[in-house]
């Protein structure tokens, strides 16, 4: 899960994410030929990942709980636990970049690498600050009484399927100075994401949770009108959970075009936002991602 910096780290610009505790379990045996139990969808990314450690094939099997298609990079979750479980030797930042080009060849998406590198390299109780230019990261703390709470818009949606490589080529332009029709909205997103990223950090090292929710509340507009990756549904959803007992602030997280969307809540108000918000909603809390020694080998948050 990502607190903030949407759309901006396969710019190379500074995020926010964390692991958090879903998990997916994968087991493998040596095969005639491909298998795979559980994980529906998976093989395609499975089947990457081992051509990129020069293995396979293999029979897989796959027991997760990350929900698919609701922003919380279930693929991404995947790669990671299948490279622990093939390869635990590896380097957490050498298994993030070797998922990241698996995900980028199995779905036909650009993908950045915040979401397999928070995978590999998330800590209990810490969202990670990651450059995504040089990949330098330190841990940030969170507080242990606020709950990152996900609520399900109910659109789910393949990337592949979305103006998701559009939106990366035009950012990507905008950033290069190449211009183009959307490039004054798409390079004012990217910068004021990175903006918010710093200002973010320094709001919780002060412990100023009204300039969190803020902070939050600005990225959900930006998304929405510069960047132009929400949807009515998931608007009607941030405004309600904004206006909910608890909620310092909420936006879309992940690529948007549907999926979820994060709330920041004092955890003493969960059940009465639960109630107002009327949707599904998922409490999550920061946890160590595959390769830092915590879960056991080939589980993945």
């Amino acid at each position: 899960m990502n607190l903030i910096g949407e759309h901006v780290d396969y710019v190379g610009g500074l995020v926010l994410p964390a692991a958090v505790d879903r998990y997916v379990d994968v087991a493998v045996g040596p095969a005639d030929e491909w298998v795979l139990e559980g994980g529906a969808g998976g093989l395609k990314y499975v089947q990457a990942l081992a051509e990129e450690l020069g293995a396979g094939p293999l029979h897989v099997a796959v027991d997760s709980d990350v929900p698919q298609g609701a922003g919380l990079s279930s693929s991404a979750a995947l790669l990671v636990a299948t490279a622990a479980t093939l390869a635990p030797e590896l380097g957490g930042v050498e298994a993030a970049r070797l998922c990241q080009t698996a995900e980028q060849r199995a779905a036909g998406v650009q993908v950045g690498i915040m979401d397999q590198f928070a995978s590999a390299l998330g800590r209990s109780g810490c969202a990670i600050l990651l450059d995504c230019a040089s990949l330098e990261h330190r841990y940030i703390p969170l507080p242990a009484d606020l709950v990152l709470a996900v609520i399900d818009s109910g659109v789910s949606r393949e990337l592949a399927a979305t103006p998701y490589n559009e939106r990366r080529a035009e950012a990507e332009a905008a950033v290069g100075g190449r211009g183009g029709d959307a490039s004054e909205r798409r390079l004012r997103h990217v910068l004021s994401e990175i903006k918010r990223v710093g200002l973010f950090v320094a709001a919780l090292q002060a412990g100023d949770r009204p300039a969190l929710g803020r902070l939050l509340t600005e990225s959900h507009a930006s998304l929405r009108d510069d960047f132009e990756v929400s949807t009515p549904e998931l608007d009607a959803l941030v405004s309600r959970a904004d206006a909910a007992p608890g909620c310092l602030g909420a936006r879309l997280m992940g690529a948007g075009f549907g999926g979820s969307v994060l709330a920041l809540l004092e955890a003493q108000h969960v059940a009465a936002f639960e109630a107002a918000v009327g949707a599904p909603v998922l409490s999550c809390r920061p946890v160590d991602g595959a390769y830092q020694g915590s879960p056991p080998i080939g589980r993945s948050a």
